[in-house]
């Protein structure tokens, strides 16, 4: 990914790492990263969550 302005994670605790580690890069020094952990989602149910959360 180039030139990401804002990336939304969503899964178990290891998002949490990942956050972290994307953070330390220079790639995504400027990045806003946010993160949600959660049970499964369906895939429907993720488009619709996603779609809500960037409009």
């Amino acid at each position: 990914m180039q030139n990401a302005e804002e990336v939304y994670l969503t899964g178990t605790g290891t998002s949490k790492e990942l956050m972290h580690f994307m953070k330390e890069t220079p790639q995504f020094k400027n990045t806003i990263t946010t993160e949600s952990t959660s049970n499964k989602m369906s895939d429907e149910n993720l488009v619709e969550y996603i779609a809500v959360k960037f409009n």
